[in-house]
C-alpha cells in the first residue's frame, strides 16, 4: 500500500510505502471493531419494539407474564423490571443479548435488528 503525499505550498508529490507491518498494526482487529460498532448502537425500546412487530414482542411479553406447569414465573422480577421499564436498549448490553436469545437471533440478526431500528423516527 502507498500514500501520495503532495505538499500544498510547492505542488511537491511524494510516494511512502508502507511495509506489511505498518499495514497490519494499522488494520484494527476485527473482533475490536465489532465490539466498537455495537457499543455505539443505541436504540429507544419504540424503536425496537416497532421493528420487531407484534408477533416477536408479542413471544418476549409471553416470556415476561408466563408460568411454568408448576405455576413458577419464566421470567424473574429483573427481567421484568428490564422488559417494562428499559430507557433505551443497547446492543453491548447482556440484557438485550437476553432478548435476542429469547427470539431465538443470531447476534448478526440482532445486530440487523438495531440497525433497522434506528432508522425508524417514533
Amino acid at each position: 500500500m502507498q500514500e501520495i503525499i503532495t505538499n500544498a505550498k510547492t505542488g511537491e508529490v511524494t510516494v511512502r510505502e508502507y511495509t506489511a507491518a505498518e499495514i497490519a498494526a494499522a488494520t484494527p482487529d476485527p473482533a475490536i471493531a465489532l465490539a466498537q460498532a455495537r457499543a455505539a448502537m443505541v436504540i429507544s425500546p419504540l424503536q425496537g419494539i416497532l421493528t420487531l412487530g407484534e408477533t416477536e414482542w408479542g413471544k418476549v411479553l409471553a416470556y415476561r407474564d408466563g408460568f411454568d406447569k408448576d405455576g413458577k414465573p419464566f421470567s424473574s422480577w429483573g427481567e421484568k423490571v428490564i422488559i417494562n421499564s428499559a430507557q433505551d436498549w443497547r446492543r453491548d448490553s447482556q440484557n438485550i443479548d437476553f432478548f435476542g436469545y429469547l427470539l431465538g437471533y443470531s447476534p448478526e440478526e440482532m445486530d440487523a435488528l438495531f440497525i433497522a431500528a434506528a432508522q425508524v423516527k417514533a
